[in-house]
Order: C-alpha cells, then sequence, then structure tokens
C-alpha cells in the first residue's frame, strides 16, 4: 500500500501575477512528492489561477475588510474538513489568524512566512511585533526569506531565535537562463543600439525609481542616452502616471518605456544591458535573483537583503538609496568596463546556483514539511 502523501495547505492573499505568488507556484510545482492545495483570500481569481490550478487544489475563503470573524470561522471549517498535515500562511501578520484559525481544526503545524521587512509596512514596530507575540502559542515558528529577514524577526520582533528558520527564496535557475537567451538573440541589431535597462516590480513605497530617472536625464545632459523599460504596474494604476509625469518633467519621457504587467520577465532582462533594482527596503529580491540567473548584470540599492544576495558587491553593484549620481556612475561602470561585467555575470551565476536555486528552497521547504519530530514552540 503506497505511502499517505504529507498534506499541505498554503495561504494566500491572491493569486494575482507577483513574486511571492510565483515562488508559491514553483516551489508546489517542484515538490510533487507532497499533497498541496491553496487557499486564497481575494474574491478574483487572479491572472495566476489557472496556473495553480494546473498543480494542486485550489480553494476560496474571502476575507473583506470589516469581517474578519466571518473568515475565521469559514477558514477554519476548511482546515477542519482538509485535515492537513501543515499549513503555511505566506503572509506575515496573518499568520497570527491563521495559525489561529489552524489549532482550532486541529492541524499539527502551521507556519509564518515572512516575505518582507513587516517593520518597513507598519506605521511603527508595535503592530508587527505585536501581532508575531499573539501567534507564537499557535504558530510552529516562522519562516524567513532571507538572513535579513531574519535579523529583523529576532531583533525587532523579539523573536526567539530558535523559532526562526531561514530558508531563502528560489527560481528555476535553468528555465530563466535559456528565456533570457532567447530574449539577448531577438534584442541583437546590426550596428548595436541604444544601452537598456530593465526593472521589475511594482512601484510603491519599497519601489521608486525617481533615482534611476534622474541618472538617466544626468546621461542625456552628458549627450548619452539609453532607454529605461519598467515591468510590473498594469497600464491605467497610478504608479505608471507619476514615472511617466516625472520623465516629462526631466526631459526624457521619450526613452521610457512603460510595460505594465508581463509574463516574459527573463526575455525582458536577456534584452537588456542590465537589470536596476531599485527598492528602499526588501525581504528577498527576487528580481536581483532573476537576473543573476539570466546572465545579466545588476544594481541594487545597498540593503541589507540585495547586500546578502549580491555577496557584498561582489555579484553586482551596490549603490546608497536614491543617490541617482553614485547609480549613473554605477551604470557607466558597467557598460564601459567588459572585464568588470563579465566578472560580475560569472560569479552571480556561480552564486544563483549555488544560493538561490529553486531546489534548494524546495529541499529547504520538503525538510519543514517531513519533520515529524517537530512541535511548536513558544
Amino acid at each position: 500500500m503506497p505511502e499517505k502523501k504529507i498534506r499541505v495547505i498554503h495561504v494566500l492573499g491572491n493569486l494575482n501575477y507577483g513574486g511571492l505568488q510565483l515562488i508559491v507556484l514553483n516551489l508546489i510545482s517542484e515538490l510533487p512528492s507532497f499533497s498541496h492545495k491553496v487557499i486564497f483570500q481575494s474574491r478574483e481569481k487572479g491572472a495566476l489561477y489557472p496556473r495553480f490550478e494546473g498543480v494542486c487544489e485550489i480553494e476560496q475563503c474571502v476575507h473583506d475588510k470589516g469581517r474578519t470573524f466571518s473568515f475565521f470561522r469559514r477558514l477554519t471549517s476548511l482546515l477542519r474538513n482538509d485535515a492537513p498535515d501543515v499549513v503555511v500562511a505566506h503572509l506575515f501578520g496573518n499568520h497570527a489568524l491563521v495559525s489561529m484559525a489552524a489549532t482550532l481544526a486541529g492541524v499539527p503545524r502551521t507556519y509564518g512566512v515572512s516575505a518582507n521587512d513587516p517593520v518597513f509596512y507598519s506605521s511603527s514596530t508595535l503592530k508587527p511585533m505585536a501581532l508575531a507575540q499573539v501567534a507564537r502559542p499557535f504558530c510552529s515558528g516562522e519562516i524567513a526569506v532571507s538572513e535579513a529577514v531574519g535579523r529583523i524577526l529576532t531583533s525587532r520582533l523579539h523573536l526567539p531565535p530558535r523559532r526562526v528558520r531561514v530558508i531563502p527564496n528560489g527560481c528555476p535557475v535553468e528555465e530563466i537562463a535559456t528565456r533570457a537567451a532567447a530574449g539577448r538573440s531577438a534584442a541583437q541589431q546590426p550596428g548595436g543600439r541604444t544601452p537598456r535597462l530593465f526593472m521589475a516590480g511594482r512601484k510603491g513605497r519599497a519601489k521608486d525609481p525617481t533615482a534611476v530617472l534622474k541618472a538617466i536625464q544626468l546621461f542625456r545632459t552628458r549627450g548619452r542616452d539609453m532607454e529605461l523599460w519598467v515591468a510590473g504596474d498594469a497600464p491605467r494604476k497610478p504608479a505608471r502616471a507619476s514615472v511617466e509625469s516625472l520623465a516629462e518633467e526631466l526631459g526624457i519621457r521619450d526613452l521610457v518605456c512603460m510595460l505594465g504587467v508581463r509574463d516574459d520577465v527573463p526575455e525582458l532582462m536577456g534584452a537588456s544591458d542590465i537589470v536596476i533594482h531599485a527598492s528602499n527596503s526588501e525581504g528577498f529580491g527576487m528580481a536581483v535573483v532573476e537576473a543573476m540567473a539570466a546572465g545579466v548584470p545588476v544594481i541594487a540599492t545597498d540593503i541589507p537583503a540585495c547586500r546578502e544576495i549580491l555577496d557584498g558587491g561582489r555579484c553586482g553593484l551596490l549603490v546608497p538609496i536614491g543617490d541617482s549620481t553614485a547609480l549613473a556612475e554605477a551604470i557607466r561602470q558597467i557598460l564601459d568596463d567588459d572585464a568588470l561585467r563579465a566578472r560580475m555575470v560569472q560569479a552571480a551565476s556561480e552564486r544563483v546556483r549555488s544560493h538561490y536555486h529553486i531546489k534548494q528552497m524546495a529541499a529547504g521547504y520538503a525538510h519543514l514539511f517531513s519533520g515529524s519530530a517537530e512541535h511548536r514552540v513558544t
């Protein structure tokens, strides 16, 4: 008689096209030896619904504003009926509510994943710290997607280090490299072209392309143009308008192309000369890792998560937050120094394979899911 698969339920806010959703999708695809189900909380199915449907079961459990108790009651019922071995809440803070529901439903183990700096997105440290502490009696432990996030959970939210497990995010390295190569080949033009910079990610409190736009303006004043492709924001969103407005004000609107939400990011990276990750806060920086896999040099803001991924600047250049002059100099170095470019791309390629491959991430979660000796710790 075949051994029963360990049953894992992943709780997500939505199934829209985003870094977190793609990470979970890749993780589920990489762990077919487990039985997976996704419960999502939004009213809309989301663009990635068909892809999730192809790899696991899906169920909707709507969490409307002001109706938390209704959501909690239905989630508890769903978990009781499903009887999973493990529940993973992929939204830190929300993991407190999910953990309580799972405990009432008799789920043996629940984990909360912290994919970002929870303090950055709150008005103070108090709220995320309170949620983290409230969850402790019900949650088996917290998963940090980087050492940088792990330090925040222990030093600022005061979670005991024994609770926090660091499992770095990973990506399908070979697939990204192949797709990037196709994009690179398609972009080749006789006689060359204007250098192209690429940014991925939604504009918001964390992502801010202002310094990038000002760096491009600085190059134009020196008689050297370069394009900027930005992917991640839907065409009608206010964020798009704000970027276009600033580009117009700086006199570089003709150099900026807003691409909207795309599912061909590896190809777009391959067709670019540099990937820029302009972020004020980051839990991991998946775009940085994808660029490393794509074989494209990276410039990122010098924040802990990016510094960690780029090995202190060995695998890509780091610049201060908001410093357009430093960013322009970093761009110039990469475009004008072939040896530097080749050295960084090679170092990045080796590091992404050894540290941030989806198979390593999957192995970390598989070990966690299979840990029969794991018990809740407070």
